[in-house]
């Protein structure tokens, strides 16, 4: 009885090693965390005491200064400036020896100041001499353009010279007809250069027709350059 009220009384405590293992919490100690603290502040309060004193300064002896001696420079000998004879330069001999009686007289040649746009100051006497130019480039005529002659095909001529099939169509509408003569210039592979209204029939129309007909399909054969003068007639069909 008594040995029951004593294990009530106070905790229990485990003799066996495999039981302090398997149960850690009943064999913990309540006073170890207070050990714990204590053992913490015994080491702030160590470091602190050893951090308080300051470890001596280290004092570097300072050498002794050496004595300062001047260095004297002195330059070295320079050798005596070496005197060269100067020798007489010879006249060379085949120059004539200048005679005292022979009178020199200073000549100069100039341009004809006529044909120079500005003065040329000389002193002495003074030789006139022709200016002289380059001879101007030879002057590059061209033929004339050979004059305009009448050219009326007739289908035994070299060339292609096809006649428009059907007549414009608006001049036909407004009953316009007549005579459409041509300035056609045409060039050495025979097709026309140049293609102008010399004489109009009274019609824009008709005058238009002729023009772009013979320009886009009138061809003559390769040659010299050459003009004409082309009728072109418009005529009302009856």
């Amino acid at each position: 009885m008594e040995t029951a009220v004593e294990s009530m009384a106070g905790p229990h405590q485990l003799q066996s090693e495999l039981a302090k293992l398997c149960l850690p919490s009943a064999s913990r100690d309540p006073n170890r965390k207070l050990a714990y603290v204590n053992s913490i502040c015994a080491a702030f309060l160590l470091v602190g005491l050893v951090g308080l004193k300051m470890p001596e300064p280290y004092v570097r002896p300072i050498p002794e200064p050496v004595e300062i001696v001047p260095v004297v420079f002195t330059p070295p000998d320079q050798p005596p400036p070496s005197t060269q004879e100067e020798s007489p330069e010879e006249p060379p001999e085949d120059l004539p020896e200048p005679s005292l009686d022979t009178p020199v007289v200073a000549t100069v040649v100039a341009a004809d100041p006529s044909a120079v746009a500005f003065a040329v100051p000389v002193q002495g006497p003074v030789i006139l001499a022709p200016a002289r130019f380059a001879a101007p480039p030879p002057r590059v005529t061209r033929p004339p353009p050979p004059a305009p002659t009448r050219f009326v095909p007739t289908g035994r001529e070299a060339g292609s010279f096809p006649w428009p099939k059907a007549y414009p169509r608006q001049a036909l509408l407004e009953r316009q007809q007549g005579t459409v003569m041509l300035l056609v210039q045409v060039g050495e592979d025979g097709r026309p250069t140049s293609v102008t209204v010399h004489e109009s029939s009274g019609y824009g129309t008709l005058d238009r027709h002729a023009l772009e007909w013979v320009r886009d399909n009138w061809r003559w054969p390769p040659g010299p350059p050459r003009a004409y003068y082309v009728p072109f007639v418009y005529q009302l069909p009856k």
